[in-house]
Order: structure tokens, then C-alpha cells, then sequence
């Protein structure tokens, strides 16, 4: 039950991914001699000038169109592996298919969104500018650290746990900038929506447990332990599939506002007495129980400081949902995809399998 939307609330970008790297190297060699025919017609222009026009014609087309003369001075190209162990080479033979496996449907999905998003900026006549480039760069970093030096570092890190070199860094500052410009038509900030963020970050907020169950029939189970007097966190970590049953269906504290737990959810908690249970509340694909079990006070003087900036992170928040979700639909929309290399076509089909 809460699991998918704080997942959805807090989820970054992929953190596995490590870049494929496909290259094709190919030795040129060429070499040519002087042919002979060509002297031979360079001594008959010279022996006899009253038949140079037929020589030189016949010598011409006796020439064949392949010879090539090399300079003498050319030197030959050195190409070099791409690493060394212990004297011994490792070539791009080797060491491509196994990119191809680990990573390549990761980067072919990143390519194909990058085209994707080109494709809907040229549709809708939008231009992305190296100012909005850079400015996604600098709120990225922002919103690691309020301290420079320590969001230099957590971005390092971030980089280095998602494999974001250089190329794909860029990309990624590419793709997020496309996506934020395509969805400011819908971002709807509203005097509803900044109250919800002002209560969601400093409003009171109850402190819950929960029990979620996949039918009634598990339901009326639960209920009647429940009814029988056994506490419902020792229930709710027996029978709850939500995964805070293993904390006793122990959550964070939810305000009633907070616009990441379903409506429903907040309305239910928010009409219990303490130490009360409700009935069961259908919320996505589960029934849910909902214990009340303390409040937590808000603070007003932060509420109101806050207000200030609250438009901002309305819109933020907004654009980081339309986001996600024009993503997830892009992706899925990449279906007309032929893959001809046979490491990267398992490498594909597996993380498309795994996915659903």
C-alpha cells in the first residue's frame, strides 16, 4: 500500500547501469606498384611523337584502374587494445559481447528515449537551450546538499554508483531538461497544492499502523484475531503483505495533507480515535486495517516561513510526477526495435522480461 507510493515519492535515477561501449576497429592496409605498362607508355610517347595520341591512348586503357601508388614515407597505423593484463592484450572481440550483456539494454533504452524526446521537441516546436542545460545541472547538485562541498561529493558518489561518466552525465542532464520543458503545460500550481506542502513538511501529522490484505476473506481472519485481543502489530506481522509487517505494520507519520498516501488513506486516519482500528479500506489492489496510534504536534512558525518558497516546491514536485510518468509511458512505447547483435538482443530481452 505504501510501498508503491513512496517508492514513486523517493525513487532517483537507476543506480546499477554501466555503459556499454561498442567499437569497431579495422586494420587499413594498402599497398601498389608501379605498373609497368605506364612506363612502357611514357617511352613511346618519347620515341615517336607522330603516333602519341594513339600510344598514349592505348597505353591509357592497357592501364589497370586498381593500381595505387604508395608514398614511400606512409607510415602504418598503430591500433591499441583497449586494455592490458599482465602483458596480455584484451581486445574489443572479448570484451564487447560482455558489455553488451551487462549493460546494454540499459543504454539502448537511454538512446531510445533521448530520440524519443528529440522527436516530441520537434513536434511541439520547443528549442533546449544550454541555459536550461546548465540550470538542471545546478538544481541537481542543489538538491543533494544545502553545503556545496558536501553535494560536489554525494554527486561523485551518485555518479560513480550509476556508472555516469562523462557522455552519459550529459545525456542524463539532456533528458531530465527535455522532460521538464515537454510537461510545464501541465504543472498546475495552485493555492490547494501549496497548503499541502506547507502541512505535508510542518502541519501535525499522525503517527499510524497498518495491515494490508490481498481479500475479505483475510479480512474477517485478521478481525477476528484483532477482536480476540491479540495487539495488532504481532497480526500485522503475521498476516500483512505490506512491508512494514515486519516492523509490525509500523509507517512514517502521515499529515493530512500529504498528497504522497492516497486520499482515502489520510480521510480514514484522520476520522479514528487513538488506539482505534478501522474497517478495511480498499487502497490500489489491497484491502488495508488502519491503526491510530499517536500524534505528532506541527509547527506553525516553520509552516509560515515556509510558505514563501512553497510555489517552488509545488512546481518541483509536479514536474518530478509528470515526469516519471512521460518516461515510464515512453519507455513502454519502445516496442518497434529490431536488435541484431546477439549479446545485446539476450541482454534486452532480459531486462524487458524481468520488467514485467
Amino acid at each position: 500500500m505504501k510501498k508503491k507510493t513512496k517508492n514513486f515519492r523517493e525513487r532517483m535515477l537507476d543506480t546499477t547501469q554501466v555503459p556499454l561501449i561498442v567499437y569497431a576497429v579495422t586494420f587499413l592496409c594498402a599497398c601498389g606498384t608501379v605498373s609497368e605498362q605506364a612506363t612502357s607508355s611514357k617511352a613511346s610517347l618519347t620515341a615517336s611523337n607522330k603516333n602519341s595520341a594513339a600510344a598514349a591512348s592505348k597505353n591509357a586503357a592497357a592501364t589497370p584502374e586498381s593500381t595505387v601508388t604508395i608514398d614511400a614515407t606512409t607510415q602504418p597505423v598503430i591500433i591499441r587494445p583497449p586494455a592490458l593484463w599482465d602483458g596480455s592484450a584484451v581486445t574489443w572481440e572479448e570484451l564487447r559481447p560482455l558489455l553488451a550483456e551487462r549493460a546494454g539494454a540499459s543504454i539502448l533504452e537511454e538512446l531510445f528515449l533521448e530520440r524519443q524526446l528529440d522527436r516530441m521537441l520537434l513536434a511541439r516546436k520547443k528549442n533546449l537551450s544550454q541555459e536550461l542545460l546548465d540550470t538542471e545541472e545546478r538544481e541537481l547538485v542543489a538538491s543533494l546538499s544545502d553545503d556545496p562541498t558536501r553535494a560536489t561529493v554525494l554527486l561523485n558518489e551518485l555518479r560513480a554508483a550509476q556508472g555516469l561518466g562523462e557522455k552519459r552525465w550529459k545525456s542524463l542532464l539532456k533528458r531530465n531538461a527535455a522532460m521538464r520543458l515537454l510537461v510545464q503545460e501541465d504543472v498546475k500550481v495552485t493555492p490547494e497544492a501549496i497548503e499541502a506542502v506547507i502541512d505535508a513538511e510542518h502541519g501535525a501529522r499522525r503517527q499510524c499502523r497498518v495491515m494490508a490484505l490481498p481479500d475479505l476473506d483475510r479480512c474477517a481472519k485478521a478481525r477476528m484475531r484483532l477482536d480476540a485481543g491479540e495487539p495488532f502489530g504481532e497480526v500485522a506481522a503475521d498476516m500483512s503483505t505490506d512491508r512494514s509487517a515486519a516492523r509490525g505494520g509500523l509507517v512514517l507519520p502521515v499529515s493530512r495533507l500529504d498528497p504522497s498516501w492516497p486520499s482515502s488513506f489520510r480521510q480514514t486516519l484522520w476520522s479514528l480515535q487513538k488506539g482505534k482500528v478501522s474497517s478495511p479500506v480498499l487502497i490500489d489492489n489491497a484491502y488495508v486495517f488502519i491503526r491510530f496510534e499517536d500524534e505528532i504536534a506541527g509547527d506553525a512558525e516553520k509552516a509560515q516561513q515556509a510558505r514563501s518558497g512553497a510555489d517552488r516546491a509545488v512546481r518541483r514536485g509536479q514536474e518530478r510526477i509528470l515526469m516519471e510518468n512521460m518516461a515510464k509511458q515512453l519507455r513502454q512505447a519502445q516496442r518497434n526495435v529490431t536488435i541484431f547483435d546477439d549479446s545485446l538482443l539476450d541482454g534486452w530481452n532480459r531486462v524487458k522480461n524481468a520488467a514485467r
